[in-house]
């Protein structure tokens, strides 16, 4: 160990901070003197004397140490700072002072290598506030590190290298954000089916970790809008289950690599295809390609912030028509309804021959009643969907210009009345109130 016993500090220019650990007596504490921070750590403790570590350290490693992404043991043999070996009588006085290296510290002085810091400190600290700041910088240098851009460039040169505001919101970030979140909802779903068969569970924990799911933008540069986008790896530590945490760490880099592709080629476009409905493949690529394939705009992307921008594009357009198949328009169909009341009258002559009549807009009312059963089918043409078997009775009748209709289902009544001709309008609102209930009463 190299040292030199000839040099002589004045402590009075030192201020101490604070104690970082305290057990006792100071084992290691933070001091600063012009500026400049120092680490004074309890390395010996002899018969009338304690021998201190004193030597300077950068802010940004405090920080780092206290926030336990470095230990102790790193923090003093990566220095390359001058070092001060520190004699002390028990009362604080000064006995001896020598110039040393920690590259040279014998064993018996440095702690353990395994010497993370758990650090909590209090309102009143000298570090609560800046630990928090610090963290909020090394967060999103963290998300930074890590980001992606994507940049949206005017091709009309009337305003230079601008976009406009309404633009900008309402057409490209729009198109960009609708495609993500249709996209997240897809793969999980084309991940998890299997897994987790209840349709509406799995529903609801999509919207339960949708949140945390969203690209975090961590940069941003005006003119030619550019946008840089980031995982967010530490707000997905709350979730639980294994799978989905490490699919909800992968997602954003999959949707980067196959919606925002440079170019869409045949492994890419069979993937596409196979892994996603086309509804879903239309909520997810159509906005992209509105930009895409819209002449007053292009849009880039790079995979950092170092690299070159690619533009996104397809080639061969015959891949849009692959991926969203044409939508083919077909020609109005009379609506025919299910169910319909109609009222009439029968007259019988003299001779005693009977002639029925429609009645429609007349002076008479007349009431009629019938009786039609609820099965699961009828629950399924209203988009309702049940796991058991279902068969329920439903009364109908009218009066004058009213429908009514009623029921009895798990001891509880339904009720519908309103005024109108179509019988499907009263049978949807009766089954959207049944299925209701059903949901409330299994959850």
């Amino acid at each position: 160990m190299k040292t030199n016993s000839s040099f002589m500090i004045d402590f009075n220019q030192f201020k101490k901070i604070e104690d970082i650990i305290f057990v006792d007596e100071p084992i290691l504490s933070h001091l600063k003197r012009n500026d400049k921070n120092f680490f004074m750590y309890l390395i010996d403790t002899v018969e009338h004397y304690d021998k201190y570590l004193l030597f300077e350290i950068e802010e940004e490693l405090i920080f780092k140490y206290l926030t336990a992404k470095v230990k102790l043991y790193d923090v003093i043999t990566n220095n390359k700072n001058i070092s001060y070996f520190v004699d002390q009588d028990f009362n604080g006085n000064l006995i001896n002072i020598s110039v040393t290296e920690c590259s040279y510290l014998d064993k018996k002085y440095l702690p353990m290598e395994d010497s993370y810091l758990e650090y909590e400190p209090s309102e009143d600290s000298y570090y609560f506030k800046l630990i928090k700041e610090y963290e909020s910088k090394s967060y999103l240098e963290s998300l930074r590190s890590n980001a992606f851009y994507v940049k949206f460039s005017p091709t009309n040169e009337k305003y230079a290298d601008t976009i406009g505001l309404n633009e900008l919101s309402s057409n490209l970030l729009s198109n960009l954000s609708s495609s993500f979140k249709s996209f997240l909802k897809a793969d999980f779903f084309h991940q998890f089916k299997d897994e987790k068969t209840d349709l509406n569970k799995l529903t609801t924990l999509f919207n339960r970790l949708l949140p945390d799911l969203d690209f975090r933008t961590v940069d941003f540069k005006y003119g030619s809008f550019e946008v840089g986008l980031a995982v967010d790896k530490v707000m997905k530590g709350s979730i639980e289950d294994k799978n989905i945490k490490s699919w909800s760490l992968e997602v954003g880099n999959k949707y980067k690599d196959l919606v925002l592709d440079d170019e869409y080629d045949k492994l890419r476009l069979e993937y596409i295809l196979s892994s996603y409905k086309e509804e879903d493949r239309k909520k997810i690529f159509s906005p992209i390609f509105k930009i895409i394939e819209n002449p007053n705009y292009s849009l880039k992307v790079r995979w950092a912030k170092q690299s070159n921008y690619t533009t996104v594009r397809v080639k061969d357009k015959s891949t849009i028509s692959k991926i969203i198949p044409p939508q083919i328009i077909l020609p109005p169909v009379e609506e025919v309804n299910d169910y319909a009341i109609v009222q009439v009258t029968t007259v019988v002559d003299k001779n005693k021959l009977k002639k029925t009549f429609i009645l429609e807009n007349t002076l008479f009312s007349s009431t009629n009643a019938t009786e039609v059963v609820l099965t699961n089918k009828n629950f399924e043409k209203f988009g309702y969907r049940l796991d058991f078997e279902i068969s329920i009775p439903v009364n109908i009748s009218t009066s004058k210009n009213t429908v009514s209709l009623s029921t009895m289902f798990d001891g509880v009544p339904f009720e519908v009345e309103y005024h109108s001709d179509k019988i499907d309008d009263g049978i949807a609102k009766i089954t959207s109130n049944i299925f209701e209930y059903i949901m409330n009463r299994d959850t």
